[in-house]
């Protein structure tokens, strides 16, 4: 993503993005994560989290917290896979829980991918300072599960995969390992997959900040929009002020009976641009 010129679409007006489009070049400051060396098509998860500089002199260090589901806060990968996954083994399922979906395969470059779980999903600055926007994108387990839903958790016909041989025999989004399954997204009951990003400076919080990965007119700023994020998207954080942590949480309208999100807990992030 961070090697090429990144087109990102803006959506406005009701469900079709608009003819605004904005270009996302990374400027030689930003935290792009490409320092940190990875095999082609792989991901890690770090032990004691990890830090990123780049060409910026002020250094940011991810979070994570190993645990008994993987992790929790960061790891980081180059993995890009659009496909359904169609067998339970962890490596089907690694390459769509660590992949980035986007409109155009990008198999080279390294971004982060959270795994939000209470408050482990956050990033430090070296030095507080205005952190102007990041990137953030959908994981392919995360929007395949938004747009299709799985034979568990969501009522009708199951999809075809289209990227199999006999793919028309081969249905559904079969193994996101939900317990009761993921619910398709859908228009007529408001659906929405939403990012909350909250800022501190030590222990002051600075402000807030929502992103909706996914909404089925489920946006009460926007009513009428409906869609899933499907590449990488330019979050605006300057509102929050001067920052010393980033702190994110997700929210979903599928949730079981407790209440609990059985949407998969994953986002992309990369492009971290801070003010000098």
């Amino acid at each position: 993503m961070k090697n090429v010129i990144l087109i990102t679409l803006l959506l406005a007006g009701t469900t079709a993005c608009s003819d605004d489009r904005e270009v996302l070049a990374p400027i030689p400051n930003d935290v792009t994560l490409n320092e940190l060396s990875l095999p082609r098509f792989s991901h890690v998860i770090p032990d004691n989290g990890f830090t990123a500089r780049a060409a910026h002199e002020n250094a940011v260090t991810f979070n994570t917290r190993k645990n008994g589901a993987g992790y929790s806060g960061f790891a980081y990968s180059n993995r890009n896979n659009r496909s359904f996954t169609w067998t339970a083994t962890p490596e089907a399922l690694d390459s769509n829980v660590y992949s980035v979906y986007t409109r155009y395969p990008n198999a080279n470059a390294v971004y982060a991918v959270a795994r939000v779980e209470g408050d482990d999903a956050f990033f430090t600055l070296e030095t507080p300072a205005v952190v102007e926007h990041i990137l953030v994108a959908n994981t392919t387990y995360a929007y395949l599960a938004l747009t299709y839903g799985d034979q568990y958790g969501t009522v009708g016909t199951p999809v075809a995969n289209p990227n199999i041989p006999g793919g028309a025999n081969k249905t559904g989004v079969w193994y996101t390992n939900v317990p009761g399954g993921v619910k398709k997204m859908v228009d007529e009951d408001n659906d929405y997959f939403k990012l909350i990003v909250k800022g501190y400076n030590g222990t002051t919080a600075t402000g807030e900040v929502t992103f909706y990965l996914c909404t089925r007119k489920g946006d009460p700023a926007h009513p009428a929009w409906s869609r899933v994020v499907n590449d990488w998207y330019k979050v605006e954080l300057a509102s929050l002020g001067i920052v010393s942590k980033v702190l994110f949480y997700l929210e979903s309208s599928d949730t079981d009976g407790t209440g609990k999100m059985r949407t998969p807990p994953y986002f992309c992030l990369d492009g971290i641009r801070i003010a000098r």
